[in-house]
């Protein structure tokens, strides 16, 4: 069985090391978000600026 974050990799070309580290970052970045939305953060704040 491969696990969501393997599944997610799959969605990237990856040719390097650099490549498998950008993947992995933005995957993060993913999962945190979809926390915050499922805790229902966004109804009460935002990012705004450079943190868009």
């Amino acid at each position: 069985m491969d696990s969501a974050i393997k599944i997610m990799l799959g969605r990237y070309s990856l040719n390097s090391s650099s490549d498998y580290e950008n993947a992995l970052k933005e995957i993060i970045q993913e999962i945190a978000l979809l926390g915050l939305w499922r805790a229902k953060f966004f109804e009460k704040a935002a990012f705004y600026g450079g943190t868009a």
